[in-house]
């Protein structure tokens, strides 16, 4: 988990959204291999194990139906919009395949939702599973590309809390779009909405006091 991205991540269980603290047992560079994310409303601990943070449960791997790869990275950048480098997307299941190149093309950061292998260690790159929704704070995505296993109604909720104004998400065509995005496109396979201007956005900070290791 690469740390400036920790940052972004939130306490699943329902109360006021906090920071969560990284307590780090191993590090490679700016990536926690192994440590603890730590909640300090509820107490709550979620393990850091090969890099991966572990909020609980993680959805099914992907099947065939969902055969995304490297050749979808133009696809993928242009239904998610990504013109301006600096971002951050989500990408979930079997979206990881275009993690990597996406992040090289686009100059976004990728956080991946239940991947489905293990991702080599790069500063634009980092994963969690479970959480049941997606414990990120909210207004903060550019985009969330979810695929069949990824896309229930939860995340899909979630999702939408996640995005600033005007971000996309991208799901399986057979998803109902929820409320508070505007659908721009879809064919066979996705559909591609944009969360409205007018949603309630609040600042997003973009540092905060640090403390020590617990």
């Amino acid at each position: 988990m690469f740390v400036e991205l920790i940052d972004l991540l939130r306490c699943p269980r329902p109360h006021e959204d906090t920071w969560l603290v990284a307590a780090a047992e191993e590090t490679v560079g700016r990536h926690i291999v192994r440590g603890t994310l730590g909640c300090p409303l509820c107490e709550a601990e979620y393990p850091v194990v090969d890099a991966v943070a572990d909020f609980g449960e993680a959805q099914v791997a992907g099947s065939a139906a969902d055969a995304i790869t490297a050749d979808d990275t133009m696809r993928a950048a242009a239904l998610l919009g990504l013109d301006a480098p600096g971002t951050t997307v989500v990408l979930g299941g079997a979206w990881q395949a275009v993690a990597a190149p996406l992040a090289e093309l686009a100059g976004t950061r990728v956080l991946l939702l239940d991947p489905v292998h293990a991702e080599p260690l790069r500063e634009e790159v980092s994963a969690l599973r479970g959480g049941g929704g997606l414990p990120v704070a909210a207004n903060a995505l550019r985009g969330v590309a979810l695929d069949a296993y990824t896309a229930d109604e939860p995340r899909v909720a979630a999702a939408v809390r996640a995005l600033a104004p005007r971000g996309r998400l991208v799901a399986p065509a057979d998803v109902p779009v929820p409320a508070g995005l505007t659908e721009l496109a879809r064919d066979a396979r996705h559909w591609v909405a944009e969360r409205d201007a007018s949603s309630e956005s609040r600042p997003i900070a973009l540092s905060r006091p640090r403390r020590s290791d617990r």
